[in-house]
């Protein structure tokens, strides 16, 4: 079999592609055997086959392990799996080529006794662990191997359960790191076991805070002092890989520590600040002389400095120690100790002002944010990098994007001390820029460019007021946007100025939106400088008062149509986002343009169908253009066809959602009811394709379509017939009943809750009683099986819309339905107040929450027989241990037996509790947690904390809470579908208070004893809930 196997490897490495597969073909089947992996392993070693074959070998061995070595392993595939016998002589095998000569062949076998201990430590290999302390004590070369092994092993699979064998570890790996008869790279990787050893003790940090406690002390103390030495050493000459490469790792491992133990590296965290902060200057101006200025007279001793060749040949740099030194600073800040060491309080008015250390750190960040020279060339060869790195989540990461995140953070926690001191460091660079402008040295622009970027990152846009701002436009908003020959600056004087341009002045301003509009129409001009004027129309749009863009929106949109035909899949989002937002400027203007904006829309959606950022824009213009009554006959006109084909005609599944989706974009977006004649044509064809489909996302999608048809012509729905006298409606039950059928997948089904749900709303006059009781039972008997809590909770609302319009009528139709011996009842108030907090959405939680009021308050009688979980009971077994689902299986979590009623009345308070605490937040006050739940703050991790007050320049206090609060009721452009829906918006329900609502509800059911409740509910209370009621009912 040996030789089988060293053919297929072989074939595998062969130029040619057939060859090649032939090979991979043969390997599969020959996975099937037992004896492979012997086979795969004694190639591994024979010397014969070659480095490129035994490698090979081991590659595939690493994957053979994964598909076929335990059932147990997430990549299993069905097969023999190797007796235990061969398991051993395998084992046995792959470890001794960890002291091959061969580097390469050496790091493989690593992974492949790092997958294998996964399975086989320490039942079936126990003396693994010895094994590799034994390789830790002998040479260089047979330590990394033992390190590699580590490396991959502690990081994934070693726990608490071998807290001994960390302990036996670490003064192995600290002897290896302090040594200097050790080579660099095996010192990295001592550093990078460690760091993930701190992270398994760090994991415990709650559940065994006593054992992490006497533990992590001693550990720093024997470690920090070699860190520390690290990092303060200087880096000189030219010979500097191994120590970057030794900085970069113990870096790593300082923001592991500051993220998983920051109290206990508190101590320390002063002095590795002041040299985390030494490097940052030193490397400074050897950074940008290295990076980003290539014609400097010290690019080349910069170059050597910093850049060095790794041990597999590609070449290393700085970037990455630097990234590191960025996030443990910006760590740092958001600690409240440290903070001392970024803002102050002015001694006269006590407000917050910047330290000199966060004015020197600002200024450093500034220099440290300038476009480097690599940057520039993979931008010049693709613009979608370009793109790219413009955008906030962007994909590639580099110091720039660094310096970025540490601005945020630093803008977060001590807004007023950054705006300050950015404004120092930018006068001071802007006036270095000026400087070099004059004296026409062409790096000029970079500094001013970096100036704007860093003032801009740290800027909320919705700022009225920037401080410098006047000085920046003359300085370096003016210079920059008047430079062509250098598109990046110019094209970062556009995002500037339309980032801050609710702080310009009108006369400022409309002169940007116009030259930002002739940019983007330009093709003469830069794509840089093109692309940055897409993104500011898009800013100008959404921040300027309409009459100061109205009068440039029909030439945003023409510029914006004619380039995005021009731009990639990957950059086309960029235009094609400006142009819905130019288009909601003036609807008669976006009218007279709808021939435009339509072939644009339609056409990025047909090229692209399968993007699902780009068909998401598209739906969101589709949806306004179908809400704009001067444009929606003549868009639909344009789009229906398109649509129409990609629903009836694709065969991509992926084809058919999308078409579905726009078309429920231009029914939400529409009248109701919609046009004449306009269901008619639509709606059978789209239960054909529904009906003959299994896709999930078609279903999916199709579910949602047929919402906003209930929705927007619920009358038309009933009254079409088919040709066999089935009305609309009826079809749409069918359909429901597909989705829900017993061997059906939930995901398919996963909206069927809100359609159904909108049936209730708008179709009880419209369908008869025996027809609805089917539907009743349809979605009942489904949820009898439901396996999720997220498919429950989705399925919820449609029970509660009954229960608040009809709550007696629902709980006899209920109680009436036998669900294989359960009944209906049973089934879905048990299902209800499981999931009760599952229920997503401000409507559907209020609606849940009023209609759970109506249902206890008609005192049913099977409402009260019935049963539910109450409160959890504390597992002794599981105490203070982190569970892991096979111990969450072996004692699984066990509750109280409760009447339904009592249930009921602990959710509602639960809800008023949320809700109490939400209303406290909006005035800056303590919360109802604060007033009730006092003993919390005891078990809190205050060692780490100051007992002060709240600094005025952190992200804390009224201050903080209010911001939460903007944010959790923000009422910009969101997907909420409660916006914009007119039921919803109708109902009485949605409009009161339900902190009020529930508070009434309370009080008339604690003064009526309505079912019982002094005798059989409050005794069930917890002391919170009695607490909460309590407030409610003093």
């Amino acid at each position: 079999m040996e030789r089988q196997v060293f053919e297929a490897l072989q074939g595998t490495l062969s130029a040619d592609d057939a060859t090649r597969r032939t090979s991979e073909q043969a390997l599969d089947q020959l996975e099937q055997n037992t004896g492979f992996a012997l086979a795969a392993v004694n190639v591994a070693l024979a010397e014969e086959a070659g480095p490129a074959v035994r490698q090979a070998a081991v590659v595939q061995l690493r994957g053979y392990v994964g598909r076929h070595w335990s059932i147990g392993s997430t990549k299993y595939l069905p097969g023999p799996i190797p007796d235990q016998q061969a398991k051993a002589q395998v084992r046995e095998k792959v470890f001794s080529l960890l002291v091959c000569s061969d580097r390469r062949l050496r790091a493989v076998a690593a992974a492949v006794v790092a997958a294998m201990a996964q399975f086989d430590w320490p039942d079936e290999w126990p003396q693994l662990f010895s094994q590799l302390l034994d390789l830790l004590r002998a040479d260089n070369t047979q330590a990394q191997a033992a390190l590699s092994v580590f490396s991959e092993w502690v990081n994934s699979d070693m726990s608490e359960q071998q807290l001994d064998q960390v302990g036996v570890l670490l003064p192995e790996l600290r002897h290896i790191f302090s040594s200097g008869g050790y080579g660099s790279s095996t010192r990295v990787l001592a550093m990078r076991v460690f760091s993930d050893c701190i992270d398994i003790i760090a994991s415990m940090a709650v559940a065994r805070r006593e054992f992490v406690d006497a533990h992590i002390p001693p550990i720093l103390g024997e470690w920090m002092d070699l860190i520390l030495d690290v990092l303060r050493q200087p880096l000189v000459g030219s010979d500097n890989g191994s120590v970057i490469s030794l900085k970069t790792e113990c870096t790593k491992a300082l923001v592991k520590a500051i993220i998983g133990i920051p109290r206990h590296l508190g101590p320390y965290c002063p002095s590795i600040l002041e040299a985390l902060w030494s490097q940052l200057r030193d490397l400074q101006e050897p950074y940008i002389h290295a990076f980003v200025y290539p014609d400097s007279d010290h690019n080349e001793s910069a170059t050597n400095m910093l850049v060095y060749c790794e041990e597999d040949g590609d070449a290393g740099s700085i970037d990455g120690y630097l990234c590191g030194i960025f996030e443990w600073i910006s760590r740092a800040a958001e600690t409240k100790p440290m903070r001392k060491f970024f803002t102050a309080k002015n001694a006269e008015s006590g407000a917050a002002e910047p330290t000199p250390f966060l004015c020197q750190l600002t200024a450093s960040l500034v220099c440290y944010a300038q476009i480097t020279a690599e940057m520039i060339d993979d931008w010049t060869d693709d613009m979608d990098l370009f793109v790219a790195d413009e955008d906030e989540e962007g994909y590639r990461f580099n110091v720039r994007i660094a310096v970025q995140e540490i601005l945020q953070t630093l803008q977060d926690a001590f807004a007023q001390p950054l705006a300050l001191a950015l404004g120092r460091a930018a006068q001071e660079r802007s006036d270095l820029a000026r400087q070099w402008r004059l004296a026409q040295n062409p790096s000029w622009w970079l500094v001013s460019e970096a100036v704007l970027w860093a003032v801009g990152t740290a800027t909320d846009s919705e700022a009225s007021s920037v401080p410098g701002l006047s000085s920046l436009l003359d300085s370096d908003v003016w210079p920059l946007a008047q430079s062509t020959e250098f598109p990046y600056g110019q094209g970062r004087a556009f995002i500037f100025a339309s980032h801050v341009a609710q702080a310009l002045l009108s006369d400022t301003a409309s002169a940007f939106v116009g030259a930002a509009a002739n940019a983007v129409a330009d093709a003469q001009l830069h794509a840089a400088v093109r692309l940055s004027a897409v993104r500011a129309v898009g800013n100008f749009c959404r921040h300027l008062p309409a009459n100061l863009v109205r009068p440039h929106q029909a030439h945003f949109i023409n510029g914006l149509s004619s380039i995005i035909p021009q731009l990639s899949e990957d950059s086309a989002h960029v235009a094609l986002e400006a142009l819905h937002t130019a288009l909601r400027v003036d609807q008669d203007v976006t009218a007279s343009l709808e021939p435009i904006i339509g072939d644009v829309a339609v056409g990025v959606w047909q090229r692209y169908p399968g993007d699902v950022l780009l068909t998401s824009i598209v739906i969101d213009i589709v949806e306004d253009m179908a809400a704009n009554a001067g444009a929606r006959d003549a868009f639909s006109r344009r789009a229906l066809p398109a649509i129409g084909a990609a629903i009836t005609q694709a065969s991509d599944g992926m084809v058919i959602s999308s078409g579905i989706d726009l078309l429920a974009a231009l029914l939400k977006g529409g009248p109701s009811p919609l046009p004449a004649g306009y269901t008619d044509a639509v709606f059978p064809a789209l239960m054909r394709v529904l009906a003959a489909s299994s896709d999930s996302e078609v279903l999916q999608s199709g579910q949602a379509c047929l919402k906003y048809f209930v929705q927007k012509d619920a009358e038309r729905i009933a009254l079409w017939h088919d040709e066999h006298g089935m009305s609309g409606l009826e079809h749409i039950v069918r359909f429901v009943a597909v989705l829900l059928s017993p061997d059906a997948s939930e995901s398919a089904a996963l909206f069927v809750g809100d359609l159904v749900a909108k049936i209730v709303q708008k179709c009880s006059t419209y369908i008869a009683s025996a027809d609805f009781a089917e539907l009743v039972r349809i979605v009942t008997t489904r949820l009898a099986t439901a396996r999720t809590s997220s498919f429950c909770a989705s399925i919820i609302p449609f029970y509660a819309q009954l229960a608040a319009r009809h709550p007696t009528e629902t709980a006899t139709l209920l109680g009436g339905m036998d669900i294989d011996g359960q009944s209906g009842l049973e089934v879905v108030l048990s299902a209800w107040l499981k999931s009760y907090l599952d229920v997503q959405g401000y409507y559907n939680r209020k609606v849940s929450a009023v209609a759970l009021t109506r249902l206890f308050s008609i005192n049913d009688a099977q409402v009260g027989a019935l049963v539910v979980p109450g409160d959890l009971i504390p597992n002794a077994a599981n105490n203070g241990k982190i569970v892991t689902r096979s111990m969450s299986r072996t004692n699984p979590d066990q509750f109280t037996q409760i009447p339904a009623p009592a249930k009921i009345i602990k959710l509602l308070l639960a809800e008023i509790d949320m809700d109490v605490e939400s209303t406290f937040a909006r005035s800056g006050g303590a919360g109802l947690s604060a007033v009730i739940d006092e003993t919390d703050a005891a078990d809190a991790d205050d060692d780490w904390e100051d007992d002060g007050d709240e600094d005025p320049g952190t992200f804390g206090g009224a201050a903080g809470l209010e911001y939460l609060a903007e944010f959790a009721g923000d009422d910009g452009d969101g997907d909420d579908d409660d916006d914009g829906d007119e039921d919803i918006q109708a109902d009485p329900i949605y409009n009161q208070d339900l902190n009020e609502v529930l508070g009434a509800f309370l009080r008339q059911a604690v003064q009526d004893d309505q079912c019982n409740f002094c005798a059989s509910i409050a005794p069930l209370l917890t002391s919170r809930e009695q607490a909460t009621l309590n407030k409610v009912c003093p």
